[in-house]
């Protein structure tokens, strides 16, 4: 059995309620988030201004990023996957 859910305040909440008898053996597998930041990290100012200094200095040089093509296919991979993720 798979069971989604999210760390909040430290502890797991899951999506759907479950009552699994006391004793039950789990095992908690962490995902990788595609979001940045997670909504609910707290909102470090400094850290986003510095992120945002770094990418506006690699702009000036003319580091080269993604495409156009190669983000927006990133952008439809994630949304395939969320759509699979609320059929199951």
């Amino acid at each position: 059995m798979a069971l989604d859910g999210t760390i909040v305040n430290g502890h797991v909440q899951l999506d759907t309620p479950t009552n699994l008898p006391e004793g039950t053996r789990v095992r908690l597998v962490t995902e990788e988030a595609f979001e940045y930041p997670h909504p609910m990290a707290p909102y470090e100012h400094d850290q986003e201004e510095a992120l945002l200094r770094g990418r506006l200095a690699e702009m000036d040089e003319g580091v080269p990023g993604l495409s156009i093509e190669e983000a927006m296919a990133l952008v439809d991979a994630e949304l395939e996957r969320m759509t699979d993720r609320a059929e199951d």
